[in-house]
């Protein structure tokens, strides 16, 4: 073929590559960034429009994910404010509907972003350590805020035993560690065999094992299911689901359930709501005991279904103050509570009537705006000075 032939068939596969629509181009890219091939996207008839948007090949931050996380760092917050005023039917029912998913769904997407922890037989062990650093500095300052309620602050706080808000860091931690012996499953169907086993296991397995909260294990059993899940859970299966008719009927049961649980739940649900903390099971009533099992089992998929329909609502494009929220949400996860103990210790809930839906309401919207401040530029700056503490060690030892 002579130069002027290759020249001229160049030209025309760039006119034949222009006429086709931005769309198309950009799932292309989305395909070879995460390693679809074009006949399985096609096979799967995946629709377009739940493509991560692309920009000069490289796949985008998922905008959808962002924004969940954003919602649900909300409810975080609004969950602890509310606490104080537990126990009326609606401050109940709120926490119960709040409660009955919103830590699943975060700990199913910090699953889902966790596969980059362990690639090519290397494991980023440093990242381990990240979250130990920020344990100890949340452990630091709840023991601060939480002896000033109790009268008396400790020097040190019991690092080994953990049941209040930073429990989660140290089970990120616990659940990180497993992630090598879980790689080796990440295909169909073994995947689904692995979810499978674990979540049985839990089940019973919470009838032998009482740690309580040493190491916070009472809860890093009960919630392992959901990180598994959104491990073994990848962008290709999100954007399949996403593209399904069973999207929109796991919407519709989400939005059911969430009506049932915030509207029906306060005098059925009293004796199971400890279910929705990761409890123990000796800590039920002894006539429910034998049957514990099936009530976790039913909180799963009700806290999946829940999890998903969010998922499934949620737009893929910014939304204000939520996407960035979502995206520093665990600075907003890290100083919220403090600022909930310090509330209450200058006696902010002395004014607050629990009965009054103007004054749950009033709670409910200074909760959102401490969210956002907590997530604005200021802050996100003074915790990048806190969380990169350890980053130049770990660097130079070749762990982040």
């Amino acid at each position: 073929m002579g130069r002027d032939e290759k020249l001229e068939n160049h030209f025309r596969r760039r006119s034949v590559r222009s006429r086709i629509p931005h769309r198309e181009r950009a799932a292309d890219s989305y395909v070879n960034a995460v390693g679809i091939s074009s006949n399985r996207r096609r096979r799967y008839n995946v629709n377009l429009d739940y493509i991560p948007h692309t920009w000069k090949g490289r796949l985008e931050r998922d905008l959808r994910v962002d924004n969940v996380r954003g919602i649900l760092i909300i409810l975080v917050v609004i969950g602890h404010f509310l606490l104080p005023l537990f126990w009326t039917r609606l401050v109940t029912n709120l926490i119960y509907l709040i409660y009955s998913f919103h830590m699943p769904c975060f700990i199913m997407i910090s699953g889902f972003y966790a596969k980059s922890l362990y690639k090519n037989g290397y494991f980023r062990w440093g990242k381990v350590i990240q979250l130990l650093w920020l344990y100890f500095v949340y452990k630091m300052l709840v023991n601060i805020t939480e002896g000033l309620l109790a009268g008396y602050i400790p020097l040190f706080p019991d690092f080994f035993h953990e049941s209040g808000a930073p429990w989660y860091l140290l089970a990120l931690a616990i659940w990180y560690m497993t992630i090598p012996l879980f790689s080796r499953f990440r295909e169909y169907p073994v995947n689904l065999i692995a979810i499978l086993t674990v979540l049985i296991s839990v089940v019973f397995l919470k009838y032998v094992v009482n740690c309580g909260d040493f190491l916070s294990m009472d809860r890093v059993l009960s919630f392992a299911p959901f990180f598994y899940i959104g491990y073994f859970y990848n962008q290709e299966n999100l954007d399949n689901y996403l593209a399904s008719g069973t999207r929109k009927t796991v919407d519709r049961l989400a939005l059911c359930l969430a009506a049932v649980i915030f509207f029906g739940m306060y005098d059925w649900f009293m004796k199971y709501h400890l279910v929705v903390y990761g409890a123990e099971y000796h800590r039920y009533a002894p006539e429910l005991y034998p049957f514990v099992w099936g009530i976790n089992l039913i909180w799963y998929l009700v806290a999946f279904i829940l999890s998903m329909g969010l998922i499934g609502i949620m737009l893929n494009r910014r939304m204000l103050v939520i996407t960035t929220l979502g995206q520093r949400s665990l600075q907003v996860y890290m100083f919220h509570r403090p600022i909930r103990d310090l509330f209450q210790y200058f006696g902010f809930y002395d004014f607050i009537n629990a009965h009054s839906k103007l004054n749950v309401l009033f709670v409910i919207l200074l909760s959102g705006l401490i969210a956002v401040l907590l997530g604005s530029d200021l802050v996100y700056r003074a915790f990048s000075l806190v969380r990169n503490a350890p980053d130049q060690l770990l660097k130079k030892l070749g762990a982040v």
